[in-house]
């Protein structure tokens, strides 16, 4: 009988390792599977975050150069934006993406709402355009920073997030960029 047990310890070591290995490397190929499918869904989101959050001021500044002009300075304007694109991606990020990327994705929300409501109310003479703008595009900026730091393969933060010359340039002196006194 132990002559048996003998001559059976090994087959059966060898076949206990290989069920062993086997069920390892699925442990460990499905968590590096499950990383990767959840790194795609935040960057997915990400994107979203930003296209939609784009488009909205698309939107806004539609909103702010067709305000009739007989609309006095105080009375809100109809809201022409369509905000269901936006809210499903504030939904999305809040489903897939890490708290910090979450909360940079609501700091965005909260100057488009603040920037919304200044656009329907009309803006004061006191009021720059792309000073309101540059507060959303700012969070923008901080949002983009946030999700590199998890999404990006260095991490490293970018220098410049855009082309845009600065409020400062000369061009937004034309006459095509100035606001009507």
């Amino acid at each position: 009988m132990t002559a048996l047990l003998a001559q059976l310890a090994a087959p059966v070591g060898a076949v206990m390792t290989t069920l062993i290995g086997v069920f390892a490397g699925s442990v460990v190929g499905r968590r590096a599977q499950d990383r990767h499918w959840i790194r795609e869904q935040q960057a997915t989101a990400c994107a979203r975050v930003l296209r939609e959050s784009s488009s909205v001021l698309v939107g806004l500044s539609d909103m702010d150069r067709d305000r009739p002009a007989d609309l006095p300075q105080g009375v809100l304007a109809p809201t022409t934006v369509d905000w269901r694109p936006w809210n499903e991606a504030l939904a999305i990020i809040n489903l897939v993406a890490r708290q910090d990327i979450a909360e940079a994705a609501h700091a965005i929300d909260e100057e488009i709402w603040r920037f919304h409501i200044t656009v329907r109310r009309g803006l004061t003479p006191e009021e720059n355009w792309l000073d309101l703008r540059g507060k959303v595009v700012a969070a923008q900026g901080s949002f983009i920073a946030v999700a590199r730091r998890h999404l990006s393969i260095t991490g490293d933060p970018l220098q410049r997030l855009d082309g845009r010359p600065g409020p400062d340039d000369p061009i937004w002196q034309t006459g095509r960029f100035q606001r009507p006194s």
